[in-house]
């Protein structure tokens, strides 16, 4: 693509706007020769100030929100938001995208519903794909795609991951709506046909600054990226799906919702703990429907019918949708279980990082473990602050012993992290500062009929302390600890 072809309004001269345009980037690391580099204002750092680190990379052209002044002849093309023109230059230059194009916002549960959806459509025998936290997962297709592990992507890597999957035959995608991508328009210039919304609870306050202001930035992907006729799923299990829905009803588009209420679209009527999973039983429409899942958590089963009913409104019909939920594989970092504990111990790794997901996953274990239920977790730092004491809170109330550890104390002072944790917690809790020695020391005292959940870092490989990056994964921890008490270690 020339230059003028990708600022068709802007006037170059003949031999600068024929330059080739090999792509499109804000990360001036990422420039390459014949690269349009925009310069956005971010949270930590100013794009303005890498203008000229992007011009000796080989940036033929800058965006910027203000004058710059470089050492090179470089058009600068000034606009009043850097944002929005990031990602409508993205969506020019990287044009292909699947037939159905679906998004899910919420404070818990994303990942699961975009991962359950994949799975009901690739069981519908359709190419699809799902991008977020566990990268692309591409179902039907030959193809690989390496993109950063986020919830929402950068424009640049969610137009070029779209176009690439279009360009396989991905005629399906569903993607993770942060309420940070939300708020910075990462989704601009990409109309949605479906859209799905979990619940509400306190996370990101360090960023949004109060619930009002998180809601709005969850809320616009239904204001903002549905165009009239598309469609919405939304759980109303929470005051802020119920807000939610009744908002839309004023909007021209479809929206369906699902709970425990006799006014939800999808109802559900009962969800039964058994040995594999769940039972559960709902209507649609006037059709009951009996499925038996193989998750754990309750939540989870929920997760997985919001994925359903956003799959009908996909065009699947409900019948297929809700028959492919028997099929459901869990979800790394999602409930995952560790076997092969030689007492029969309960582990289960899941990522849990929030107070409310940490209760629902406690709450949705107790009636399941007759031994004890034993939590080990931590709180990340640089991150809103507000919801430590709160998680040690839910912890001592809802779990019979608590671990206190690391997560990813990042810049901040470990120690300091646990600590405002354990002014929150009361009886029997335990704080181990490594978190591999925490786990390992979990698991061994683990008796039969107990159930430990390791929660806060569910799928994640790597542990974020200073400015390192540390290989971590919570799940081959406790799985090598399991093997070691299998073949005699310890007192096992």
């Amino acid at each position: 693509m020339r230059l003028c072809d990708l600022f068709p309004n802007h006037a170059f001269d003949d031999v600068t706007g024929a330059q080739i345009v090999t792509t499109i980037s804000a990360d001036s690391r990422r420039i390459t020769q014949g690269s349009v580099f925009v310069a956005l204002t971010g949270h930590d750092a100013d794009g303005h100030d890498y203008c000229e680190d992007a011009i000796a990379a080989g940036a033929i052209a800058l965006v910027t929100e203000k004058e710059v002044k470089t050492s090179a002849s470089c058009p600068v093309i000034i606009t009043s938001d850097s944002r929005e023109i990031y990602s409508t230059l993205c969506a020019r230059f990287w044009p292909k995208r699947p037939a159905i194009i679906a998004a899910v916002t919420g404070t818990n549960g994303k990942t699961s519903v975009a991962e359950f959806l994949r799975q009901i459509w690739f069981h519908a025998t359709w190419r699809s794909a799902s991008l977020g936290t566990l990268g692309v997962h591409v179902s039907g297709a030959d193809i690989t795609y390496d993109a950063p592990s986020l919830t929402s992507y950068a424009s640049e890597d969610l137009f070029n991951a779209l176009h690439q999957l279009a360009s396989a035959g991905v005629g399906r995608v569903v993607l993770e709506a942060s309420s940070h991508g939300l708020a910075q328009g990462r989704l601009a210039a990409m109309p949605l046909h479906v859209a799905g919304f979990t619940n509400l609870s306190r996370d990101h306050l360090d960023f949004h600054g109060d619930m009002t202001s998180y809601f709005d930035a969850k809320a616009s992907l239904f204001h903002d990226y549905l165009p009239e006729g598309a469609a919405a799923a939304i759980a109303i299990h929470d005051e802020a799906g119920q807000k939610l829905a009744r908002a839309l009803e004023a909007r021209a588009i479809i929206v369906k919702t699902v709970g425990y209420q006799d006014s939800a679209d999808l109802q559900i009527h009962a969800i039964t703990s058994t040995s594999y999973g769940h039972d559960c039983q709902i209507s649609f429409h006037g059709e009951r429907y009996h499925i038996a899942l193989a998750l754990k958590g309750r939540f989870q089963v929920e997760n997985a019918l919001l994925a359903a009913l956003m799959a009908h409104l996909s065009g699947l019909p409900p019948q297929d949708s809700f028959g492919a939920l028997a099929r459901l594989k869990p979800i790394a970092g999602r409930m995952q279980p560790v076997a092969g504990h030689p007492k029969g111990a309960e582990i289960l790794v899941d990522y849990a990082h929030t107070p409310d997901a940490l209760e629902n996953a406690l709450r949705h274990l107790r009636p399941d473990v007759s031994g004890r239920l034993i939590v080990l977790f931590g709180c990340g730092g640089d991150r809103d602050k507000g919801k430590r004491a709160l998680m040690g809170h839910v912890a001592s109330e809802f779990a019979d012993k608590s671990y206190i550890t690391d997560d990813n104390p990042r810049s901040e002072d470990p120690a300091a992290i646990r600590a405002e944790i354990m002014a929150a917690s009361h009886s029997h809790v335990v704080e181990v500062a490594d978190r591999k020695t925490a786990i390992e020391q979990a698991i061994q005292e683990l008796d039969a009929g107990d159930c430990l959940l390791i929660a806060g870092k569910g799928h994640e490989t790597t542990q974020l302390v200073g400015h390192e990056t540390l290989p971590f994964d919570d799940v081959a921890i406790a799985n090598v600890a399991v093997s070691f008490l299998s073949q005699g270690g310890a007192d096992a």
